[in-house]
């Protein structure tokens, strides 16, 4: 007996087949890895998953319980400030990765409001970063932020908007953030006092802004220009080493005076230069891999979405059709066939019914046998095939689409397997070979079933090849004929329930007259 529950993807999947060879699939089985097999790391992974699954539970139980709506309040507020913030300094809100102009201008955007918090902060080092800051210099930084972000709204705002344009904002972004950032540096080195640890560490942060500026220019994800850039930010950065952080030109009056002074005198001097420009040379080769990468996934993305739309396009001109298809094949005699398709529903259900199998697998059976005429208004995808791309929600909807088409040809399957099976024996055409080959498809119970109740509307009814039968004449043809096509278990109760059937043919006739 079959489950007595199914789903509507399963309803008619053929019967899975024994392997054609079972010992040497034995045999297979037994040579492959069991994929249930614990090791030491599994283990462990699995005891860091348990504790940060219930880290995570602890932190998000029931936050709004005993709360006051002042703090409601301000939670729903925090949050919707966060996500706008987000929104802001996000790259992928709402842009298609195939447009590069698009995708290039979210991404200069992105960057133009990381610069209106970095002139901030550059605003800040210089102001606090000495003890008697020069105002007049810290003004004309200020006008030239301003100048510079004024400059970059426009050229990316600017319409029309052209790839040309984004692409000369990110070269002027990513200068003037390297530029700025060692402005800064070399203005909090000029004006720091050994003597002072404060002012030092604050020369130290501002160095800092300088490895930020490169993780910034990172952000756009272009290997090439971050290549470009840091040629020159590495012969920048020698040039401060040896002329702001360590005057060693005034040691330059000759080689003798400069080799000692680096090698004997101050050791320490030619092991901080070697260092910091090491660590430059590292954090850009890392810097470097991920945003090749990136840029390597960017691309991969690229050409999968390339590919994912051409499939969507041939996807719903194949499925548009096929819909065609099936509208055309039910439009002939439509009201016949919903007449027809209504009895078979009936007398299948019926047949489930005392077959055993439970009331909503019967009702499933009365559902899925109408189906082909019941449900063929819902496959029509009119307004997806105007639609060059199609959504997350429109792809799912012309999913459970093709689903239901795919039902909907498997009943119509039916229907011809019982029209070829009778039409074969009345045209005396029905060889061994044919037997077998109808025996192939759709052998599951409930299509046995359908196919049945099939049969007998097909006999009942005239038909070119033949003329409408009796009763008592079709149960004899399925007993003696066509018994080869179903199980003994399911021709008999047929069989022993006949009488009913003939009942209810002839009610549900009535009904529809």
């Amino acid at each position: 007996m079959a489950k007595q529950e199914k789903n509507l993807d399963d309803f008619f999947k053929k019967v899975d087949q024994d392997p054609k060879n079972p010992q040497k699939s034995k045999k297979k089985k037994a040579k492959d890895v069991d994929p249930n097999k614990e090791t030491t790391f599994d283990k462990i992974a699995l005891f860091f998953k348990s504790n940060v699954e219930r880290i995570r539970s602890y932190s998000t139980r029931n936050p709004d319980k005993d709360v006051s709506t002042f703090r409601r309040r301000l939670r729903v507020f925090y949050k919707r400030l966060l996500k706008r913030a987000s929104d802001r300094f996000s790259f992928e809100s709402g842009v298609d990765i195939l447009d590069e102009t698009s995708v290039l201008y979210r991404r200069n955007r992105v960057i133009k409001n990381i610069l209106i918090v970095t002139n901030l902060v550059f605003l800040l080092f210089t102001v606090i970063g000495n003890e008697n800051p020069n105002y007049i210099v810290i003004f004309g930084f200020g006008i030239l932020m301003f100048a510079i972000n004024t400059t970059l709204k426009r050229i990316i705002k600017e319409q029309p908007r052209t790839l040309l344009k984004q692409q000369m904002a990110m070269y002027i972004a990513s200068v003037y953030i390297i530029l700025a950032s060692f402005g800064v540096y070399i203005k909090l080195r000029v004006g720091v006092r050994p003597d002072e640890l404060v002012d030092f560490s604050i020369t130290q942060a501002g160095y800092a802004l300088i490895y930020f500026a490169l993780v910034v220019i990172a952000l756009y994800q272009d290997a090439t220009l971050l290549r470009i850039l840091f040629k020159w930010v590495l012969v920048l950065m020698t040039i401060i080493h040896v002329t702001i952080m360590y005057p060693l030109y005034e040691y330059a009056d000759s080689l003798e005076n400069l080799y000692n002074y680096l090698t004997q005198d101050n050791y320490y001097v030619t092991v901080d230069i070697f260092l910091r420009t090491l660590v430059l040379i590292i954090f850009n080769i890392a810097l470097y891999s991920s945003v090749a990468i990136g840029e390597m996934m960017n691309e991969k993305r690229k050409e999968e979405l390339i590919k994912r739309r051409d499939m969507e396009t041939d996807f719903k001109a194949v499925v548009g059709d096929v819909f065609d298809v099936i509208s055309v094949f039910n439009t002939h005699s439509a009201e016949e066939d919903r007449t027809s398709a209504h009895r078979v529903a009936e007398i299948a259900s019926r047949l489930g019914n005392v077959l055993g199998l439970s009331p909503n697998v019967c009702t499933e059976i009365f559902d899925y046998s109408k189906i082909h005429v019941d449900k063929v208004d819902n496959l029509s995808i009119l307004e997806y095939e105007a639609k060059e791309v199609l959504n997350e929600k429109d792809y799912q909807v012309i999913r459970e689409k093709t689903i239901l088409g795919s039902i909907i040809i498997k009943r119509l399957q039916l229907n011809q397997k019982s029209e070829d099976i009778i039409r074969s024996h009345f045209e005396k055409t029905n060889d061994k070979t044919f037997t077998e080959r109808m025996k192939r498809i759709q052998r599951s119970q409930e299509g046995q079933i359908i196919l049945m109740a099939e049969m007998y509307e097909i006999l009942r009814q005239p038909r070119n090849y033949k003329t409408a039968l009796t009763h008592k004449r079709a149960v004899e043809l399925l007993e003696t004929e066509f018994k080869d096509y179903f199980e003994p278990y399911i021709l008999d109760r047929f069989i022993k329930y006949s009488g009913e059937f003939e009942d209810y043919y002839q009610r549900f006739k009535l009904k529809l007259a």
